[in-house]
């Protein structure tokens, strides 16, 4: 049996040079992203055994990801080659001081995937699913796919975690994915992951009190604020951690690295409180890196890092 089972939409990646846009004229640099990709890739760098079931085109970027997945420990016994669709891209850019994503994902490889692609007893084989918002948001079938898991997974009694993920370029509207978003954790979500600007964005407050009112059978909620660090609901307390100061390069792919620092050092066996400070730690050092994968640690990297302290 494996630990965890990660679904999604893998994405290419293209970085100008640091502080240029994409208009500008500068050679680009390659990256592997999306975000249950990044997951995965992080969980299994922690030490930890994952599958990722997703489908990739039949194109060079598509055979990239399977190497790169074989390299760095993730099975991929459940992604499906489609020989019809390509892998989706996205470009990172900094307009007016900020990053920009432009995605070239429409009728991508992965959007394809429909309830007829998830075994009715896939959950025997794992302890914890992990999803997101864009998992669910990449087209209607992706999101019956990914509300099938979760169904399957909570009447084996496994754990799910969820990050909301929310991107409004995939949804028709706010309130679309609002209701849909709140559909999911309304199915049963052990973890819930969420940035302070998608609380805001989504229209469900500030505070993480306010979420702990709104899902009120959620176990834990990651309350995930940038650099000013992260607030936790777990177990029924309150309590933050700060974000490691760091020389941050790149921010983007610190937020699946989070995710995954935590779930494998609650599974190493911390507490709730030391998974959080090594999952900001293992953020931290995804942000010296370009891209979600250059600097992405091994537990030994996390280990150094904390001074030895990792449990």
């Amino acid at each position: 049996m494996k630990e965890f089972l990660s679904f999604g939409e893998p994405l290419v990646g293209f970085y100008p040079p640091q502080g240029v846009s994409v208009a500008d004229d500068y050679p680009l640099i390659k990256t592997w992203g999306g975000d249950t990709s990044n997951f995965a890739i992080g969980v299994s760098r922690l030490g930890h055994s994952v599958s990722f079931l997703t489908a990739v085109g039949n194109d060079p970027f598509g055979r990239g990801f399977l190497r790169l997945w074989k390299a760095n420990g993730v099975d991929i016994s459940l992604v499906r080659i489609d020989r019809r669709r390509n892998t989706g891209l996205y470009f990172v850019s900094l307009e007016e001081g900020r990053h920009a994503l432009t995605y070239y994902r429409k009728n991508s490889a992965s959007s394809a995937i429909s309830p007829k692609d998830i075994p009715s007893d896939i959950a025997d084989d794992f302890n914890i699913l992990h999803l997101s918002g864009i998992s669910l948001g990449i087209s209607a079938s992706a999101c019956r796919a990914g509300m099938k898991l979760m169904e399957i997974f909570r009447e084996k009694g496994r754990k799910i975690s969820f990050d909301i993920n929310f991107r409004l370029a995939l949804w028709k509207s706010v309130r679309q994915a609002s209701q849909v978003l709140d559909d999911a954790i309304a199915r049963g979500i052990d973890y819930l992951e969420i940035t302070d600007d998608e609380m805001l964005s989504l229209g469900w407050g500030t505070t993480l009190e306010e979420l702990t009112s709104r899902f009120k059978h959620v176990n834990t909620i990651l309350f995930k604020r940038g650099s000013q660090g992260t607030t936790i609901y777990a177990d029924g307390e309150y309590f933050s951690v700060p974000a490691f100061q760091v020389q941050v390069r790149d921010t983007v792919g610190a937020g699946d690295s989070f995710d995954a620092g935590y779930l494998s050092a609650l599974l190493d066996g911390a507490s709730p409180r030391e998974a959080a400070r090594f999952a900001a730690a293992t953020a931290a050092l995804t942000c010296t890196g370009t891209g979600p994968l250059e600097r992405m640690p091994y537990k030994q990297n996390v280990a150094r890092f904390l001074g030895g302290s990792v449990q």
